[in-house]
């Protein structure tokens, strides 16, 4: 590949002025983030609500709620490629806003069966599969028109806008959710979500109504291909392009890494390291601080040195993050400052990834492609996931927790592997 190398990219003048007042000045992307932000508040009370619906109502067990929880996720391993297939032959913006819409939609027929004595668990399981296949559509419809609405210029900073308005809300939204359901009740508390998801489509329409046509692929204005020939395009140039292929390789096995220590991490803080319910809770909460300090980080870090050089940074330390977990094992009396350090600078460092990461993927392929590049990736990169959940889970029994946690930190550091093959020079394409 060659031509202008990513750093000459991202140097180039409109990033170098300030991107951030570049992007609120890019047609449809405020709009772009409000309707974010709502269906933000929408997943953050449907996470606490549906699944206290499911106990308090229905008086779900633990594997029921299992079940209930698979079924919203589920959609992204069966359905991402057609998905993908699908938003490379639609407008985008009208899909996300059919998305939302009609997942606002389903979350309403909750409160409304329960109000009429009706509501059942599978109607509930239902519900949360069809949600599920709303919120990847809008995920990644939103991936997919990103780069026509923000530009190519500005991609990584755009992302990294959208990362920080979703954790800076998801901070809030459980909180919300809790006085929700105390107030409300859990099945009434859905009113409130659905409420949220036809605000983000209502959002769509009204500020995008003039450029929503920039969110349509190329492919809805030429003839039609079969699927058969959709999916082959879209499975060769994700396993052919050096640049994805690299860059999804390292997510699945940085991906592949989390699933295996996420496994035992629980057990491990509280056999190992001695943690109460309290100090384990204290710990989840720095999630969403360090996503935010990330994405508030990226913009800037992205202006001064380019996205090649903060992956490049990301990849190598996102490993000496990991390794503060099992070092915080032969330091009991330090033990919690170091799992919280690991807590936010990871997430801080996973947020810079993924915006640097996308960044690069969106500028390597074009319009036309998007979706379906989205619907492989999403297949490669959390396909193996349930399955390293498994193993790791056999590997802190066999081998003890700590040794797992110390293999987690050895898949975290192979994951710059494969992006040692990526080459500093390539022809981005223009549309």
């Amino acid at each position: 590949m060659d031509g202008e190398s990513i750093d000459e990219a991202s140097a180039t003048e409109p990033l170098a002025a300030a991107p951030l007042q570049l992007l609120r000045h890019r047609p449809g992307f405020p709009a772009l983030l409000l309707s974010i932000a709502f269906g933000a508040v929408a997943s953050g009370i449907l996470n606490v609500a549906n699944d206290l619906v499911a106990i308090y109502a229905l008086g779900a067990n633990a594997t029921q709620i299992g079940f209930l929880n698979a079924a919203e996720s589920v959609a992204f391993l069966l359905l991402a490629i057609p998905a993908g297939i699908m938003l490379d032959r639609v407008n985008r913006v009208r899909t996300m806003m059919w998305a939302q819409l009609a997942g606002g939609l389903a979350i309403f027929s909750v409160p409304l069966a329960w109000l009429l004595g009706a509501l059942n668990y599978p109607q509930l399981v239902l519900v949360s599969f069809l949600v599920g296949v709303a919120g990847m559509l809008w995920s990644m419809g939103a991936g997919s028109a990103l780069p026509s609405i923000a530009g190519r210029d500005l991609v990584s900073a755009a992302y990294a806008r959208k990362e920080t308005v979703e954790t800076s809300v998801g901070i809030m939204a459980p909180g919300l959710a809790g006085v929700l359901v105390a107030v409300m009740t859990a099945p009434f508390t859905l009113i409130v979500a659905g409420t949220a998801n036809l605000f983000a489509a209502a959002t769509l329409f009204w500020g995008l109504r003039s450029n929503r046509d920039s969110a349509s692929p190329p492919g809805e204005r030429t003839p039609r291909i079969g699927f058969r020939q959709s999916f082959g395009e879209g499975l060769r140039f994700t396993l052919k392009h050096p640049t994805i292929r690299a860059l999804v390789s390292s997510s699945a096995i940085t991906n592949m890494g989390l699933a295996f220590g996420s496994a035992v991490e629980t057990l491990y803080f509280v056999k190992v390291l001695g943690f109460t319910p309290q100090a384990i809770g204290l710990v989840i909460s720095t999630i969403a601080v360090g996503g935010l300090a990330g994405s508030l980080a990226v913009p800037a870090l992205v202006e001064k040195l380019g996205e090649h050089k903060v992956l490049a940074l990301t990849v190598l330390c996102l490993p000496l993050s990991v390794v503060l977990v099992p070092v915080a094992g032969n330091l009991p009396d330090g033990a919690l400052v170091l799992v919280i350090a690991h807590s936010v600078l990871y997430n801080a460092l996973m947020v810079s990834y993924n915006a640097t990461a996308y960044g690069l993927l969106a500028r390597a392929t074009p319009d036309a492609m998007m979706g379906r590049q989205q619907g492989f990736r999403l297949v490669f990169t959390m396909g193996p996931v349930p399955v390293l959940g498994i193993v790791g889970g056999l590997a802190g029994d066999a081998l003890g927790l700590q040794p797992a946690m110390w293999i987690w930190v050895g898949l975290t550091a192979f994951a710059a592997l494969p992006l040692l093959a990526l080459r500093r020079d390539f022809e981005p394409h223009e549309d």
